[in-house]
């Protein structure tokens, strides 16, 4: 196995374990934090973007039920 395909098969692991970190409580101190840390804001912006986009919608479904 050439040295590249080592090192793109030793992202992939650090990237899987940086999820099942990122998933767990965020209290806990992982081998992957740095990697973790990165991560988690993502996820929370994609998070808080599909929350807000649901919440968005039942409001004006709300609104738009009683205006007619």
């Amino acid at each position: 196995m050439s040295i590249e395909k080592k090192s793109l098969l030793s992202g992939l692991n650090a990237t899987k374990k940086a999820i099942v970190a990122s998933s767990a409580t965020p209290t806990q101190p992982t081998i992957n934090a740095p990697v973790s840390a990165r991560i988690q804001p993502r996820v929370r912006a994609r998070v808080a973007a599909k929350v807000a986009a649901k919440v968005t919608a039942r409001v004006a479904a709300k609104v738009a039920a009683r205006k007619k």
